[in-house]
C-alpha cells in the first residue's frame, strides 16, 4: 500500500472516530431538543397555501415561487405537559403571469409580476420536554400577521403596429391580514443542527427546511 492511500485510510479512519464521538456526545446530552430559555431558528421553504384572488386564474400562463420562510422563537415558560414558544415568521413567495394574445390587428402582451412579503408572531407549544428521544421536538401552533403586496404590470397592447401600456385589471390591494396553522417537528442531528418539517394551512401546506437551537 503506497504512502497516499495510507494517508487515505487514516483520514477517513479520523473523520469515523469524529463522527460517532459527536453521535456519543449527542446521545449523552439530556437536554430536550426545546425548552424553556431555548432559541430555536428555522429557515425553509414552504409549498402551497393559499392563493388570494389576485394571482389570477392559475392557469399555464402563471408560474409560482416557493415560499421562502424564516422564523425564530424562543421557550418562555412552562405549559401543562409542554412549553411555550414565542417569536416572529417572516416569509415572500412571487406570482409571475406571463401571456400572449392576438384578435385580429390587435396584440395583448401580458407580463404580470405580484409578491407578497408576510411579516408576523408565531406562538407554539412544544411537548419536546416529554418526548423519550431527547433529540425530537413536537409542536403546534398559529401565525398572526400581515402581508405586504406588491404588484407590476408591464402588459402592452399593440394595434395595427402602435404599441401603448396596458391593464385589464385594477392593481391588488397593498396589503391585509395573514394568519397560518401548523404542526410540526424538528429534529436535532447534533447539539444544534437538524432539519423541521411542517403541515399547516395558511401561508404554506407543507414548509421543510434546516434548524438551529441555541
Amino acid at each position: 500500500m503506497n504512502t497516499q492511500a495510507t494517508f487515505r485510510l487514516l483520514l477517513i479512519g479520523f473523520t469515523l472516530c469524529l463522527a460517532i464521538n459527536r453521535v456519543q456526545a449527542q446521545d449523552a446530552d439530556p437536554a430536550p431538543a426545546f425548552g424553556k430559555g431555548n432559541v430555536a431558528l428555522n429557515a425553509g421553504i414552504g409549498l402551497g397555501g393559499v392563493r388570494p384572488g389576485y394571482y389570477g386564474s392559475y392557469n399555464d400562463s402563471y408560474s409560482n415561487s416557493p415560499t421562502f420562510c424564516l422564523s425564530a422563537e424562543g421557550g418562555v415558560a412552562k405549559a401543562g405537559p409542554g412549553v411555550i414558544g414565542v417569536g416572529g415568521f417572516l416569509s415572500h413567495r412571487w406570482t409571475r403571469h406571463v401571456d400572449e394574445d392576438s384578435y385580429g390587428s390587435v396584440t395583448y402582451t401580458f407580463d404580470e409580476r405580484w409578491t407578497r412579503t408576510t411579516i408576523g408572531a408565531r406562538v407554539a407549544w412544544h411537548l419536546s420536554e416529554y418526548v423519550p428521544a431527547h433529540n425530537l421536538d413536537l409542536y403546534a401552533g398559529v401565525m398572526l400577521g400581515y402581508a405586504i403586496v406588491g404588484y407590476r404590470n408591464e402588459s402592452t397592447r399593440t394595434v395595427n403596429g402602435e404599441t401603448t401600456t396596458y391593464a385589464d385589471t385594477k392593481p391588488p390591494r397593498k396589503g391585509y391580514g395573514d394568519w397560518s396553522t401548523f404542526v410540526g417537528a424538528r429534529y436535532l442531528f447534533t447539539r444544534n443542527v437538524g432539519a423541521y418539517a411542517e403541515l399547516g394551512y395558511g401561508v404554506s401546506i407543507i414548509n421543510l427546511g434546516a434548524t438551529f437551537r441555541f
